[in-house]
């Protein structure tokens, strides 16, 4: 076990309808490969709000939050570049902790 809370990233996104299968398959082709590759990269999941349609939620698990902002932000603003044919807007980004039992109460809140 990590001595530091895992790390998750959400983001969420407006998709006009009809554009969810297309940015999803995109996000995958144009992101993937480069947050594979990140140290302390865990994995990404895809939720689609069944209340508002439009929305995806994107849910990616880091090693922790050193690892998730360690990753290059010239990087990520090129990523950002390629994704540009899709007009999604992003409607939220959050950043929690998964509360681990054998961590200190004061490192899981911080």
């Amino acid at each position: 076990m990590s001595d530091q809370p895992i790390a998750i990233e959400h983001l969420c996104f407006r998709v006009p309808p009809g554009g969810q299968r297309a940015f999803i398959l995109q996000d995958e082709q144009v992101w993937g490969p480069a947050l594979r590759q990140q140290p302390g990269f865990l994995g990404k999941e895809v939720w689609l709000d069944v209340e508002d349609r439009e929305l995806v939620h994107l849910i990616l698990r880091w090693a922790s939050r050193a690892a998730w902002k360690a990753f290059p932000p010239e990087q990520a603003e090129a990523l950002d570049r390629q994704m540009q044919p899709f007009y999604v807007r992003l409607e939220q980004a959050k950043e929690y902790q998964l509360w681990q039992p054998g961590l200190p109460a004061e490192e899981a809140a911080n």
